[in-house]
């Protein structure tokens, strides 16, 4: 009963207000806040991106379906304070969406339209096309080595792409998760900004969460 209580005590501390540091209950355990702060629906690149396989550059993005957009996250803070948590990789791409049944992370083939066309990205041009998306929206690393230690603030913005939308889907915060690890990701719970068009180093998405 005093393990279960004291788990159960760790996990309130950690949804509430300004809590720092992971209890014992769970001390194998890293924590990542989150915020979502927008939906995107298009993207335009800064300078267009040059693709060997196409004859003109690519000037903008769109999702496959028209109910398709990016969602926008940004890591707040990390608490890897757990007594058994020596250190911890982050990778932006270990994180997912999850919603329901259904599993979203990195760009995949064929999924993006390329500059409001019939043309999707194909194998080849995927890992080009997703490094641009990340240069206009990512702001931070996209790997870390985390030693033991709590950090607040980080801020690191990044994007997951979902091609088709989401079912009944009204606008709320989305579920994020983190694959590798042993890990609990929390969201502060505000609702995403929605834009219809980002681009040029992602002026006009939220950089900073709410406290």
């Amino acid at each position: 009963m005093r393990k279960l209580t004291t788990h159960v005590s760790g996990l309130a501390c950690l949804l509430a207000a300004g809590c720092t540091s992971v209890d014992t209950g769970l001390r194998n355990t890293v924590v990542l806040h989150y915020q979502h702060v927008a939906n995107v629906h298009q993207i335009v690149f800064s300078a267009p991106l040059e693709l060997p396989r196409r004859a003109l550059p690519v000037h903008t993005v769109l999702p496959l379906e028209s109910q398709g957009f990016w969602a926008v996250f940004v890591l707040c803070s990390l608490d890897a304070t757990g007594a058994n948590v020596p250190s911890f990789y982050f990778d932006v791409d270990r994180f997912h969406v999850r919603y329901g049944k259904q599993r979203i992370g990195p760009l995949r083939p064929y999924t993006l339209r390329l500059d409001d066309t019939a043309d999707l990205n194909n194998r080849h041009e995927t890992l080009a096309v997703a490094q641009v998306i990340a240069g206009e929206i990512q702001a931070g690393p996209s790997s870390q080595v985390f030693r033991h230690g709590y950090y607040p603030q980080l801020d690191y913005r990044f994007a997951i792409y979902l091609p088709r939308g989401l079912p009944d889907y009204s606008g709320d915060q989305l579920t994020l998760r983190y694959e590798g690890g042993q890990t609990m990701v929390l969201g502060n719970g505000y609702p995403p900004s929605d834009i219809p068009v980002a681009g040029l180093g992602g002026l006009g998405i939220a950089s900073h969460c709410f406290p």
